[in-house]
């Protein structure tokens, strides 16, 4: 989530062209979101599976 927050800034901040900042953005999209997955996804203890 911070690698997304990170790229989200600076694509939004000193990435003046038009396509390499659309990129950057979906990319801060992406990896916020399975930051945010990988977060509150549920962990099974091997007790519990056996």
């Amino acid at each position: 989530m911070v690698i997304g927050g990170f790229l989200f800034v600076w694509s939004v901040r000193d990435i003046t062209a038009e396509w390499p900042q659309v990129f950057v953005g979906l990319l801060s999209v992406f990896s916020t979101a399975m930051g945010f997955g990988l977060l509150i996804m549920p962990l099974d203890d091997i007790a519990e599976s056996e």
